[in-house]
């Protein structure tokens, strides 16, 4: 018999460690987990205060970004900034340098979904 569907609990899913230097996250869904060719991941990170995700890129995959708790900056590599609140959505396009900095005093937490270009 196929399998239909897939649950998961999130509080089951266990926190790991980011491909940055800092901050972690929960694999909610893996690019192995679905038979999509466009999509990459479903991560819900953690940020903690004063600390920032150093300026990366995402190879030809676009990034959808939405704040569910904190507060900080992000930046690109041109020099644009824009703050983040809870609630805030933002769009990464494929191949763009970004940094996500919590500049306050507390953890921020954000789900971020990635899809290939």
């Amino acid at each position: 018999m196929t399998k239909m569907f897939s649950k998961k609990n999130l509080q089951e899913i266990p926190v790991e460690g980011t491909s940055h230097a800092s901050g972690s996250r929960k694999m909610i869904v893996s690019k192995d987990e679905t038979s999509s060719k466009y999509f990459d991941a479903h991560t819900y990170g953690y940020l903690p205060a004063g600390v920032k995700w150093e300026m990366h890129q995402h190879d030809n995959i676009v990034e959808i970004c939405v704040v569910t708790k904190g507060q900080g900056i992000i930046r690109d590599a041109d020099g644009n900034v824009e703050s983040f609140f809870v609630g805030d959505r933002f769009i990464f396009p494929a191949n763009t340098l970004h940094e996500i900095e919590n500049n306050s005093d507390s953890e921020a937490e954000f789900y971020f979904i990635r899809f290939h270009n």
